[in-house]
């Protein structure tokens, strides 16, 4: 897996297809993974994506882990975008920008509150060279508060919000998502914001400034939690693989692994217990209802797994599902890269370089997944499209201003 570099006739990272944001230019100044999910949501959805990397490129290009000397997790989430390495540092790669922006429909930027108005390109700045901007703010916790500023990353916010004291066993210490679920989460608001923001302009023809915080999206995951320990002053405990509304919805033991069962009604209830060969449960005064279930909730579980406990978990799965409960064993993330699911329902996108990487849900499972950009892979064209003539961009080559990607053969040569 190698990113793309200069070369071919088409603009490296640049799918096809008609798609919703198709003519839709996106300048993207964001890094980690929070911004470039929301960049990368808006052009599986058709938006050119120009992504303007620092000298040196995205810290996560250096992240680990890495297949063939590309960062994974830059992989996931930059593919399909433009990169242009630009210093935004000093005066003349602002005046680049800023001739980007002016022709461009979004800007996106995830620094901390105020760093991007000292640099030059903060909402009002830009508001002024472009009217019809639609700007995207995205950091922590926000520009106003008592945290106004504070730097956050994802696991910073699940410890911040509660929802890393939910996650975990109840004997045990709280525990981190493992997935990057804040990250990707802001990303998701993001791209959401901005295509609203798209639509309004179509009936009003002014920008937007769209302002998303990784603690709001905390927010989101725990709408409901925030509102029982609000109306009722009580905090949800760590269950394990348990939910806190229905019982059993949690992990039970097989003779071979655990299987996730997903039970939320009475109904569903006896008919797991009839599929499993234990009808007797359903109607035990202990566990008839959903509330005495909950209360009784480890006495069941030992129940049901004096059962599930003497069967492989695909026999207690064929039950399950043959009932019509919602079941799954619990498999590794590797499971589901070989997955015939994934490819069935387009998960998989391939670029021109044959690199597999999944797709974003909303992504077009038809359109072409776009390269993974090297490092100013798009600079010198991007520039010149803006009508930055030669002898000025070879002055900021050497000036360090800008950069472009070196092909590989030339690479080895140097």
């Amino acid at each position: 897996m190698s990113p793309s570099v200069p070369g071919s006739s088409a603009p490296s990272g640049q799918a096809t297809g008609a798609r919703p944001l198709q003519g839709i230019t996106v300048v993207d100044l964001t890094v980690n993974i929070a911004g470039p999910s929301a960049s990368l949501i808006l052009a599986d959805l058709g938006a050119r994506v120009i992504k303007v990397e620092p000298p040196g490129g995205d810290v996560s290009r250096s992240w680990h882990p890495q297949a063939d000397g590309v960062a994974t997790v830059f992989a996931a989430f930059n593919r399909s975008k433009e990169s242009v390495v630009i210093d935004a540092k000093t005066e003349r790669g602002r005046g680049l920008l800023h001739r980007m922006v002016a022709d461009a429909d979004v800007f996106v930027e995830s620094m901390r509150p105020g760093k991007a108005d000292a640099l030059g390109l903060g909402w009002e700045q830009l508001s002024e060279i472009n009217p019809r901007l639609i700007y995207c703010s995205i950091n922590a916790f926000g520009s106003v508060g008592p945290m106004a500023g504070v730097a956050g990353f994802d696991a910073i916010i699940q410890a911040y919000s509660g929802l890393m004291d939910l996650t975990g066993y109840p004997d045990a210490e709280p525990a981190r998502v493992g997935g990057a679920v804040i990250d990707v989460g802001t990303g998701m608001w993001a791209a959401l914001g901005v295509v609203t923001a798209v639509l309004q302009r179509h009936g009003d023809g002014c920008g937007r400034y769209v302002p998303v915080t990784m603690l709001g999206t905390a927010v989101s995951y725990l709408m409901h939690h925030l509102t029982t320990a609000k109306l009722t002053g009580v905090d949800p405990e760590r269950l394990g693989t348990a939910q806190h509304n229905f019982a059993p919805y949690q992990g039970v033991r097989a003779l071979d692994r655990m299987v996730m069962v997903g039970i939320n009604t009475d109904v569903m209830f006896a008919r797991a217990m009839a599929a499993l060969g234990h009808p007797g449960l359903a109607a035990d005064p202990r566990f008839a209802t959903n509330g005495g279930r909950l209360r009784n909730r480890g006495e069941l579980v030992e129940e049901i797994e004096k059962v599930t406990s003497l069967l492989l978990s695909d026999d207690v799965v064929d039950r399950l599902t043959s009932a019509n409960v919602p079941v799954s064993v619990v498999r590794p993330v590797g499971a589901l890269a070989c997955d015939p699911q994934m490819d069935e329902l387009g998960l998989w996108g391939s670029t021109p370089e044959g690199v597999q990487l999944p797709r974003t849900p909303l992504a077009s499972a038809t359109a072409q997944t776009g390269s993974i950009p090297a490092a100013g892979a798009d600079t010198l064209r991007v520039l010149r499209e803006l009508g930055v003539e030669q002898e000025l961009l070879s002055t900021l080559l050497d000036l360090g201003v800008i950069a472009e990607a070196v092909p590989p053969k030339q690479k080895e040569l140097t």
